[in-house]
């Protein structure tokens, strides 16, 4: 069982239509034979795990879905993956619709084995899991024609070529690129040398990878994001709440986000590596195809070389692509310059951002600290050309030059942000040198001891204490959390980026340098690029470094995928693929690759993407309310297609809409998508006093040699979906 019929439209988005009888039938009209095949599919009995197993992983999950900010971090999830996804786990074979999986031939993702162990575990919201991780949209090699989670919708890139990817660095860019070249079928590694060191006592000396409590803006469309990759249920409730209920000034940890993206890329069998450095990468074409590969020297510290196998030190590993996620004092980009060119400086104003984490305070000390309600103040976002009165009254009470301020109630502290002139700064007896989180993570245990620090500290009381914002100062380090997430300091004189995103020059498939005639591509080039903070280093106080890193992760992903894809280029071109030479596609590719990059510099965001609901003047809520009388917006999630994503291609394909819409055959995808999840929800959904969701995912085989007994009643929700969906298909004609 799931959760109430009242939550079913929201399981999925793009469900949320009327279940009415007539609307059902007509939808199981619309929806494709394979689709109601694959629901047959389901009826097979299924394999009973070993109870032992099955208990032993229970708990293991339980304990892995558990480890989360505060109380724990990357490192603690990483240890309890380690736990939940072993040998044993990594045995199991399941059933496919191509047949039994297979690590090599025939691979699954790890969740897909966990769930046929585990199954609900006895948790409800565990089929929900499942459920989500099973509509995550597959591309590529990843796609399995006929399978149910496709919910009859074609695979959107036949033409991938997988690649051997590395992502250097673990923050939220690189773990969402990660799972995006994930769901297309490539192999993704990720690389991340901050590792926490403690003392004998316990006591904190370096900082780790997942150790930042800063908390960026959330935009609609990175919030339906996090949504479908179990945001709701990975995070705790008091952490959601911010994310998902507060529309207007919606945040999240950076602690938080991450450590919800790791989960998610594991459960999808992205390797990640803790403690290993990158150094450096240099291209080593094959002799005999001249298909080039960068040979990237990384170190492995004592603990990474005895998990993964390799020498303590430096080592030497081939990838096919390189992508740095690494901040925005990238090492990538540092080593790889003759590709992406001179690193640019944008001028800003002589202006200081200030970071600032407080520790909440209890309903009792608020009243004594004169908020009368024993409430917090509500969340704002305030400038001083809005509100004059505001900012003069700072500078008369706390004597303070502050352009702006922003304050975020989160789960386990509170956040602000203040941007006073560097002068202000020296006027109050600070030198105006930045205490940034670099330093910070590089000594933690002095960070919070020195002179300066002390005096910043007692700025920003003056400032939040005059704004309404409570700071005890009879609490742990006088109201603030712990250093160095207590306050620091950075500098907006000036910001960098690259004049490249991406950088490529690779021979066709099937290239032969030895052969007469063919080049012999000794300036061939690897697929190259950056992230996030490494590629362009955002204005923070703005909240534009997610929005700007997510649009930059599908770029990438949209340059991966079709590195090798000439039908790509071909469509940019309007022709088709065997009229296409192979220097035309790279040519077309870059361009297209240029093109996304300079609209994700400039924030050209599709008008509907930037809501994060479709419009209900476009194609897909026209559509819909042919079909359903009360057919709500579905919401919005952002796809790796830029003809979604950027205004100015949107509006390209809006005109190709128009001219699709005068046929009435014709259908948006995502409304036949939506016509098939709500067929599907309708029938799983419908049992129960509460209308529950009864999830069945891939059949067990056997785990490692031995084959599991198969028990008639473990076949789940099979049988009566198919019968569902047979008896819908009938009476609707």
């Amino acid at each position: 069982t799931l959760e109430p019929r009242r939550l079913k439209a929201r399981c999925l988005a793009g469900s949320k239509i009327s279940p009415t009888r007539a609307s059902r039938h007509r939808a199981a009209t619309l929806v494709s034979p394979t689709f109601v095949q694959s629901l047959r599919a389901m009826d097979a009995p299924k394999a009973s795990p070993p109870a032992a197993l099955a208990k032993d992983k229970a708990e293991a999950l339980r304990a892995f879905l558990d480890a989360q900010p505060p109380g724990a971090g990357g490192e603690e999830v990483l240890q309890a993956w380690g736990r939940l996804y072993d040998e044993a786990m990594r045995g199991v074979v399941v059933q496919t619709v191509s047949g039994p999986s297979d690590d090599d031939a025939n691979p699954v993702f790890p969740y897909e084995k966990l769930q046929a162990v585990i199954g609900d575990g006895g948790n409800w919201k565990w089929p929900r899991m499942w459920q989500r991780l099973d509509e995550l949209e597959r591309r590529g090699a990843a796609y399995r024609d006929g399978e149910r989670l496709n919910f009859g919708q074609p695979n959107k890139n036949t033409g991938i070529v997988p690649q051997r990817v590395l992502v250097v660095g673990g923050g939220p860019i690189g773990l969402r690129l990660a799972i995006e070249l994930r769901l297309g079928g490539h192999q993704v590694t990720v690389v991340e040398k901050r590792r926490e060191v403690r003392d004998a006592e316990g006591a904190l000396q370096q900082l780790g990878f997942t150790n930042r409590i800063n908390r960026p803006h959330m935009w609609n469309f990175v919030r339906n994001d996090l949504a479908r990759l179990n945001g709701k249920d990975f995070m705790s409730r008091e952490a959601c709440y911010p994310v998902f209920t507060e529309p207007e000034t919606s945040s999240i940890g950076i602690d938080e986000l991450q450590v919800l993206l790791l989960k998610n890329m594991l459960l999808l069998g992205c390797d990640f590596r803790l403690g290993v450095q990158y150094d450096d990468a240099k291209v080593a074409p094959d002799p005999q195809t001249g298909r080039p590969a960068w040979a990237v020297q990384c170190t492995y510290d004592g603990q990474a070389a005895e998990r993964f196998g390799m020498e303590d030190g430096r080592n030497t590993q081939f990838f096919d692509v390189l992508i740095g996620c690494d901040g925005p004092r990238s090492r990538v980009r540092e080593t790889q310059t003759k590709h992406f060119g001179k690193v640019e400086k944008r001028k800003f104003m002589d202006c200081v951002g200030i970071v600032v984490n407080v520790r909440k305070v209890g309903r009792k000390r608020l009243r004594q600290m004169g908020f009368e309600s024993g409430l917090e103040p509500g969340d704002m976002n305030r400038s001083k050309l809005v509100f004059p009165e505001m900012f003069k009254r700072l500078a008369e009470e706390a004597d303070a030059d502050v352009e702006q301020l922003i304050y975020y109630k989160a789960s386990h502290h509170n956040y602000a942000i203040l941007v006073p002139k560097r002068a202000d700064l020296v006027k109050h007896g600070l030198s105006g040198k930045v205490y940034t989180f670099a330093r910070g993570r590089e000594n933690a245990a002095a960070d919070g001891q020195t002179e300066e620090k002390g005096k910043l500290r007692a700025y920003c009381r003056r400032v939040l204490q005059v704004a309404g914002i409570p700071v005890d100062d009879e609490a742990e380090n006088g109201g603030f959390v712990d250093a160095p997430n207590d306050c620091m300091a950075f500098d907006f004189a000036e910001c960098w980026n690259t004049k490249r995103s991406i950088v490529f020059d690779v021979p066709p498939p099937g290239h032969d340098a030895g052969r007469a005639g063919e080049r012999a591509d000794g300036d061939a080039v690897p697929l190259v690029g950056l992230c996030g903070d490494a590629l362009m280093e955002p204005f923070w106080p703005q909240g534009l470094g997610l929005k700007r890193g997510w649009h930059a992760i599908m770029d990438t992903c949209y340059a991966v995928d079709n590195l090798y894809n000439r039908a790509c280029s071909a469509r940019l071109l309007g022709r088709i693929p065997e009229e296409v030479s192979w220097q035309e596609h790279c040519l077309a590719l870059r361009e297209q690759v240029n093109a996304n990059f300079e609209m994700c510099n400039r924030l050209l965001v599709a008008e509907e993407l930037a809501k994060g609901e479709y419009s209900q003047k476009g194609p897909v809520m026209m559509q819909l309310r042919k079909i359903f009388q009360d057919a709500e917006q579905p919401a919005f999630e952002v796809e790796i297609d830029p003809w979604t994503r950027y205004a100015p291609l949107e509006k390209q394909r809006g005109d190709e809409w128009k001219l699709h819409m005068r046929d009435p055959k014709w259908q948006h995808p995502r409304v036949a998508k939506a016509i098939a999840m709500k067929l599907y929800y309708d029938e799983v959904c419908g049992g129960g006093a509460r209308g529950e969701l009864r999830y069945s995912g891939k059949a067990l085989v056997s785990v490692g040699s031995r084959a599991a007994p198969h028990s008639a009643a473990a076949g789940g929700c099979g049988g009566a979906v198919a019968a569902g969906v047979r008896r819908s298909v009938a009476e609707g004609g």
